[in-house]
């Protein structure tokens, strides 16, 4: 980019025309704050983004990319009924590695796989009744990898009776969850033996899982009692496999402080506890983060039951989990709107109460599970909210797992909080990583309904939203990380203004700093393309970019101040600006990069203090490190070699101490 003529012949092929006009973005709030308040909630920003990527991880990695919590889920995405226009009847999902390595060396062995080996050696399909949550995927999956090589799940609304042979691959085992579905509520052997001749005839075997509430009397001699194995003899077993060879299990396992009450619980603690150790933590911290123990406390104080249906409450501790920490007044706010919105989509509308949201004390009477330890009365309008450690990710799992049919509702008042003319970048950055954290369920479903939505919208806070959910999604959950980066790329060269403006705001996140030249490149195409519009997303990406790879952004900015457009050159001198004035501890990054390479930042800052672009910011960034004590001695001297600088330094009291006194002697 050094060359005065180096604009992209992609950028110069894609001069705005006439119906790509983008007057009709809307800026976010915080443009109309000063530029003090801006950088204080820059920090603010990054200091929360850092957090977010650095705690976020899958619990639920190991088993591949869209699995519900606890592996319940072998693979893809719960609504693929819904974001499709078409339902697809039977949709087959492979096994993960990981799940298989489950079932053959950390399984801790159930007398209901012995059951069902022997019932698919006389059939080729067998159901295995008992409760969700108590292992029974596992155990069925073993009892199938017992006689068949390959493993899938099968997932449908309709009995296997229909299954269709076109679905079926030969000598494959076949899980079919159909827990819950209507048609199990009294099974018949037409229900279940329908599909035993396509089943044969393919050399396959099929285990299908039902609930209690199921009615199996009329299958004799095709039912295995599944029973729940020790959740210790699964965590023993996982941390055999999982830690390193020698290391004593027994003693790590003496050092566990949590109940465990499922294998689920079990299988999450060994990989929190395997992740954990090598990183500094002790296992009694690993248990103290666990959010396996509050996942039926958030289900309690959310009152699913039918007879305790009250959506002031749930909507207040649902607020509070996406906008934890933040002024209780505003929460009630934000809880209010979703209260309205939760009141239209309940199906037992004469049963549903819109009961009064919390005020003073009826905080501690709800959230006596949520709240800080100890618990505490909010009195005052001007108390945050903060729910004790692991809840609100608690509250944000139960919710999008049990409460289905609000799933659009949620993203509808998500949406609104992020777009508030009223609001702050703050909760906007909460938001997007709610959005995030629901979106390790159902990528695919919340991409089309929200992130596809903000990318296209014309308010430039979705498209900081959007930006900020792909960059935690890509972050904490890697499988997704391709899909991300794609889609950067792909914005960045639409015809549509918007998604050329959300794609600035990802090059300023983790995406751009995994591959800053190129990041940098797309940035100034972008800006070469439109650079009265998108100049202070820019700006805000490439400073962002800096504090990753300094050095980069410094070459390709001097290379940049070339450029002949004014508007690029007012671009630079207000990035250079920005960066001047990023917090330091000891002394501004600028000029460490300065002492280290003094030829390339001096030149820079020579080619935007002489610009007739210039403008103020960047004389202004230099009097507040004078103003603040910051030693910049040598770049002082080495601006004052240019004598078209002097006078100007001087009017400034920027002048190196040498010179001034030439000067009024």
């Amino acid at each position: 980019m050094a060359d005065d003529e180096a604009a992209p012949e992609s950028a110069r092929a894609q001069e705005p025309d006439e119906g790509d006009a983008a007057d009709d973005l809307r800026t976010p709030p915080e443009a109309r704050l000063s530029a003090t308040e801006q950088r204080r909630f820059a920090e603010q920003l990054r200091e929360l983004r850092t957090d977010f990527i650095a705690e976020a991880s899958s619990r639920n990695a190991a088993y591949g990319p869209g699995d519900a919590f606890t592996g319940d889920k072998v693979g893809g995405d719960k609504h693929v009924y819904i974001t499709g226009d078409k339902r697809d009847g039977w949709i087959v999902s492979p096994v993960a590695a990981e799940r298989r390595r489950d079932i053959s060396v950390r399984f801790a062995g159930t007398p209901a796989k012995e059951s069902l080996i022997t019932l698919l050696d006389q059939n080729v399909v067998a159901v295995l009744k008992g409760p969700p949550g108590t292992g029974r995927r596992t155990t069925a999956l073993a009892a199938l990898a017992h006689r068949q090589d390959e493993l899938r799940s099968l997932r449908a609304h309709e009995s296997p009776a229909l299954l269709e042979k076109s679905k079926l691959q030969p000598g494959h085992g076949y899980l079919y969850d159909a827990t819950g579905a209507t048609w199990t509520k009294r099974l018949t052997e037409a229900d279940i033996l329908g599909c035993s001749e396509i089943l044969t005839a393919v050399g396959a075997r099929l285990v299908i899982l039902v609930g209690l509430d199921s009615d199996t009397r009329a299958l004799p001699g095709l039912v295995a009692e599944h029973v729940q194995p020790d959740p210790w003899d699964v965590l023993r077993c996982q941390l055999l496999d999982r830690l390193p060879a020698g290391q004593d299990v027994q003693a790590v396992i003496d050092q566990v402080t949590m109940q465990l009450s499922s294998p689920a619980d079990a299988r999450e603690l060994a990989h929190a506890i395997v992740n954990g150790l090598p990183r500094g933590r002790t296992v009694e911290e690993v248990c103290a983060e666990m959010l396996g123990p509050l996942r039926l406390k958030a289900r309690e104080v959310l009152r699913q039951e039918e007879d305790e249906k009250d959506l002031g409450r749930r909507a207040f501790v649902i607020a509070g989990a996406v906008l934890d920490g933040s002024p209780t007044v505003q929460v009630c706010r934000a809880a209010y709107d979703l209260a309205k919105l939760l009141f239209k989509v309940e199906k037992q509308g004469k049963r549903a109460r819109l009961g009064l949201l919390p005020f003073a004390d009826m905080l501690d009477d709800w959230l006596g599970h949520a709240g800080e330890q100890p618990s505490y009365v909010v009195q005052e309008v001007d108390r945050t909210l903060s729910f004790r450690a692991g809840f609100a990710p608690a509250v944000l799992d139960a919710v999008w797992l049990d409460y289905v049919v609000a799933h659009k509702a949620l993203l509808e008042w998500l949406t609104g909080l992020a777009e508030d003319e009223a609001g702050d970048p703050v909760t906007r950055l909460r938001v997007a990583q709610a959005i995030a954290w629901f979106a390790r369920y159902d990528f695919e479903f919340v991409y089309k309904e929200c992130i596809s939505k903000w990318s296209g919208s014309g308010s430039e806070a979705l498209h900081m939203a959007a930006a900020w959910a792909l960059e935690a999604i890509a972050a904490a959950y890697p499988s997704r990380h391709p899909r991300v980066a794609k889609l950067a790329w792909e914005w960045a060269k639409e015809p549509n203004f918007r998604l050329r403006s959300t794609a600035v705001r990802l090059f300023g996140t983790l995406l751009g700093a995994e591959a800053a030249d190129e990041a940098l490149r797309a940035l100034y195409a972008l800006a070469w393309r439109d650079p009265l519009f998108l100049s202070n997303a820019v700006r805000d990406s490439v400073v962002e970019l800096f504090r990753d790879a300094p050095g980069t952004v410094l070459r390709e900015l001097l290379g940049w101040s070339s450029s002949p457009k004014p508007l690029l050159c007012q671009l630079v001198a207000a990035t250079l600006a920005r960066i001047a004035l990023l917090p330091f501890t000891e002394r501004p990054t600028l000029l460490v990069q300065y002492a280290q390479d003094p030829s390339t930042v001096g030149e820079l800052w020579l080619r935007v203090l002489t610009s007739r672009s210039c403008g103020h910011e960047p004389w202004n960034a230099l009097r507040e490190w004078a103003k603040a004590g910051v030693d910049f001695a040598d770049l002082r001297t080495h601006l004052y070699a240019e004598p078209a600088l002097r006078p100007r330094l001087r009017f400034y009291g920027l002048a190196p101490a040498t010179s001034s006194k030439e000067s009024s002697a």
